[in-house]
């Protein structure tokens, strides 16, 4: 489960005004398909942005990346470092990995800003190039930032690891990813009352004591309004059965006349990875 760069109530309230007051009693069912249109949309985003390839986007995925290297001291990471947790470089696959420190070991690069793309080992300790073919492991934060504002709390305990209802003190959004003390839960319907995914995006599913803070990942200010415009863009098409389907009546049928393309170019070039810097 990845993140998703705009909420069930700010596509709503981008098609339309108060829309997520006009579309608060939407069924289920179209709940589910906006939320599969906003899914869309965002991995859209991210394979045009072309910033990862694990998988990452613009926000915090907890995991491990693995590397197959030669007898370089630079490391091209193909994916934005938030934050590094852990690694091992070996000489060999399967072979016994020496464990490697930030500062101690490496540095990260670029130094001028936080999305980190490249690891560069500095010869000063044990941990030197050498020759031959090399396995690097690390464990970290990727992700083009970890940026978050605090929601609610929660309105009573999880006991649970496999619950998948939670209560909110104040209404959350489908289409919100939180976080509640170190683990992340997509939320998929209600307001208060949630239904969530838990142990989302490589974080570890956990209990959680009543009134623990909950907060909400926040994106990319271009990546959430290209996320909105595709959204409407794709919505509408199907409301006016341009895409074959009947349409369902929700917003007026008249399509944004940019293309898809377009609107990605014009509104995410400055965050395309357009080479290996």
């Amino acid at each position: 489960m990845a993140h998703i760069y705009a909420t069930l109530a700010e596509a709503n309230d981008y098609a339309r005004d108060a829309g997520s007051t006009t579309f608060a009693a939407e069924s289920a069912l179209i709940i589910a398909r906006k939320l599969a249109t906003l899914e869309a949309v965002s991995r859209r985003i991210d394979a045009w942005c072309a910033r990862s390839q694990f998988g990452s986007g613009f926000g915090p995925r907890l995991g491990t990346n693995v590397y197959d290297g030669q007898s370089e001291s630079r490391l091209y990471l193909g994916d934005d470092l938030i934050s590094y947790t852990s690694g091992t470089v070996a000489g060999q696959t399967g072979g016994p990995g020496v464990a490697i420190v930030e500062s101690t070991d490496f540095y990260l690069e670029p130094a001028s800003r936080a999305q980190k793309r490249w690891l560069r080992l500095h010869g000063l300790t044990s941990v030197t190039v050498g020759a031959g073919y090399r396995i690097w492991s690390l464990l970290g934060s990727w992700g083009y930032e970890d940026r978050r504002v605090t929601l609610t709390t929660l309105g009573a305990a999880i006991s649970s690891t496999t619950a998948t209802t939670i209560t909110l003190a104040a209404a959350g959004s489908p289409g919100m990813t939180l976080l509640v003390d170190s683990e992340q839960m997509y939320m998929t319907a209600g307001t208060t009352t949630a239904t969530v995914t838990r142990g989302a995006n490589g974080s570890t599913a956990a209990t959680h004591s009543n009134g623990a803070t909950v907060q909400r990942y926040l994106y990319d200010a271009a990546a959430h309004d290209v996320c909105l415009r595709l959204y409407l863009r794709r919505w509408r098409g199907r409301d006016a059965g341009a895409d074959g389907s009947d349409g369902g009546g929700d917003v007026p049928g008249t399509i944004p006349r940019e293309g898809e393309d377009t609107i990605l170019r014009r509104g995410l070039g400055q965050l395309r990875v357009w080479g290996t810097g």
